[in-house]
């Protein structure tokens, strides 16, 4: 299996600097990194330059123009432009734990897409103002009692390292839903429905695209105790009620139907 990461930047390089440090450090490396950017800013360009010279793998860059959130055309850009046979779509704020592929490539079956679930937050005075590059190197940063230490709550269960637990623990949290922080999915089956729906602005797009998923026949799987990433959180200064709520009642009316393909996309032959 060839898995290509996607990581989707806009405007916070200096998240987008430790994730890839993450994806540098993986125990499985991923066979192409796709920094798919939603804008033009430099110092993010600047940033990717600076892993794609030291990382064991070939390190992209897509970016687009900014205008307005267009996150999920680009998205479907690097889908589009992606090697692997599997595509793990994930945030410049969130941060792999270094055994995340090796696990993506254990849990990924035919048929099947799997998700991390829901964030662990590193708050952003930690991040900015603790979080060093040898706390990745040499992984504290992912130890519950490292972050104790420094005054972060982190679950126990949800920083487990291997072994029989992690793997009993998401037998028993199944959910069906493809989660933009941390999801993977085959390649062909991302075709077949079109990919992203670049209708949409911020907030369930992702979901959006697990929900047609489904219809095609595509199940999902959390594995939300093997799959470790931690986000770096962040003011969300682009999320607009309403909108989110439009997306949220679109997702409703599709997941009554057996719909497969987005409103507009540039994966669609027109």
């Amino acid at each position: 299996m060839k898995l290509s990461v996607v990581v989707s930047a806009y405007d916070n390089w200096r998240s987008l600097d430790f994730t890839l440090q993450g994806w540098r450090l993986q125990t499985r490396p991923p066979d192409e990194l796709i920094v798919a950017e939603d804008s033009a800013f430099p110092e993010v360009a600047d940033v990717v330059a600076r892993h794609a010279a030291q990382a064991p793998f070939p390190l992209r860059h897509l970016h687009q123009a900014d205008e307005g959130f267009r996150k999920c055309l680009v998205l479907n850009r690097a889908i589009a432009a992606a090697q692997g046979d599997a595509l793990l779509f994930t945030d410049a704020d969130c941060l792999p734990r270094a055994d995340l592929l090796q696990h993506i490539e254990r849990c990924l079956r035919p048929g099947h897409f799997v998700a991390a679930g829901s964030h662990i937050d590193l708050p952003a005075s930690f991040h900015q103002h603790t979080l060093r590059p040898e706390m990745i190197n040499d992984q504290r940063v992912f130890d519950p009692d490292f972050l104790a230490a420094h005054g972060v709550r982190a679950p126990r269960l949800r920083l487990l390292r291997g072994g029989w637990l992690p793997r009993l623990l998401d037998r028993l949290t199944p959910r069906d839903a493809f989660v933009g922080n941390c999801s993977a999915a085959w390649r062909a089956d991302l075709l077949r429905v079109g990919g992203f729906d670049e209708a949409m602005g911020y907030g369930a797009e992702d979901r959006n695209l697990g929900i047609r998923l489904n219809h095609a026949g595509v199940r999902g799987r959390r594995v939300r105790h093997s799959l470790v990433m931690l986000h770096l959180d962040h003011p969300r200064a682009y999320s607009r009620a309403a909108e989110v709520q439009a997306n949220q009642a679109w997702n409703r009316q599709l997941a009554r139907t057996g719909q497969t393909l987005p409103r507009r996309s540039v994966l669609i032959a027109s």
